[in-house]
Formats: C-alpha cells, structure tokens, sequence
C-alpha cells in the first residue's frame, strides 16, 4: 500500500505539472497572437511619409535638359544640408558647369578654375552622369572626380537621388525626406 501511496503523489505532481506546462503554453500561445494581431495593425499602416520625394515622370525630365539641353550651375556642395554645413570640396564644385542633354544620359562638365585636393584644374577631370528609373520614378546622378597627383591617380565617386526638381533648380541629395545629408544644389544658368 505504502508503494501505490508514492506512486499516486508522484502522478499528482506529474499531472500538476503537465497542467502548469500546458496552461503556460496556452497563455504564450495567446500573447503571440494578441503580439501578432497588434503588430498587423499598427506596423502595417500606410500613412507614412515615404523616404523619398515624389516620383518622376519622363515628362518631369524636360525641367532636366529643357528642348534639347540645359545649362545648371552648382550653387552648393553640402556635407549636411539640413545643417547648411557646406562640403571642404565645395569650393572646386561650385565652379563647374553641367549640361543635361535630351537624347544622352552622359552629363557635360565644363570645369572650373578651382581644383580639388590642391589639385591644378587642368589636371582634373570631372565626368558625370544620371540615369532615370521610369518604373520607381526615381533619378540619380553620378559624378566622379579624378586627378593625377605626383603620378598617383585619385578618384572620388558618389552618387546622389533627386529629391527636387524645378525649372530653376534641383536637388540631389542622400538620407531621408526632410533630413538630406551630403546634398548637391543646382541652379539653372
């Protein structure tokens, strides 16, 4: 008798605990939905600013090149454009002209005086480009830099989205809507 004593305790506290285990499960179980359910609801939401500007069309890209070209000007090279901290290579920017074409994606750049790196302007060149991602909307323009320093070739390269873009200016910028980083201003000239 004594030996069933122990095995009836032994099947209670396995039973009880076989209902702790399950209970908790359950309990889990419901926090995962409810956690799951909440998520749906508010994670998903649509009315959020997106990261960047408008999307363009192919008919926005006339304000790029006008009738056959246009001449911009840059008015500004920003390190941090929210912060209107302008870039130690502005100065060998501002001073070159890019013409946008209609029928090439190949920008012109006339340089300027100033070079980059104290670098003699005429041993810099400065080649440019943008490409039009017509399905997103989305255009970039990509510029590169090389000079020859004591033989040594030094490039710098970036690519910036465009995130404004009017008759008589535009801007290509990185981050996000409202909070641009290393941002380039153009005027038309």
């Amino acid at each position: 008798m004594n030996g069933s004593k122990i095995g009836l305790g032994f099947a209670k506290r396995f039973f009880r605990q076989l209902l702790l285990i399950y209970f908790t499960m359950r309990i889990l179980k419901s926090i995962f939905f409810a956690s799951f359910i909440l998520l749906t609801l508010f994670a998903c939401t649509t009315d959020e600013e997106p990261l960047f500007q408008e999307k363009y069309t192919a008919d926005d890209l006339v304000k790029l090149y006008g009738d056959d070209f246009k001449q911009w000007e840059l008015q500004a090279f920003y390190d941090n454009y929210n912060q209107k901290r302008l870039s130690d290579r502005n100065a060998c920017f501002v001073d070159d002209f890019f013409v946008f074409q209609k029928d090439s994606k190949q920008i012109n750049v006339t340089p300027g005086e100033v070079g980059c790196d104290n670098v003699a302007a005429e041993d810099e060149i400065t080649t440019a480009s943008y490409e039009f991602y017509e399905e997103d909307g989305f255009v970039f323009i990509s510029i590169a830099k090389a000079s020859s320093v004591n033989g040594v070739i030094k490039n710098k390269f970036f690519s910036l989205q465009l995130v404004e873009l009017s008759d008589k200016e535009m801007i290509f910028a990185s981050g996000e809507k409202g909070n641009y980083e290393m941002a380039l201003v153009f005027v038309a000239s």
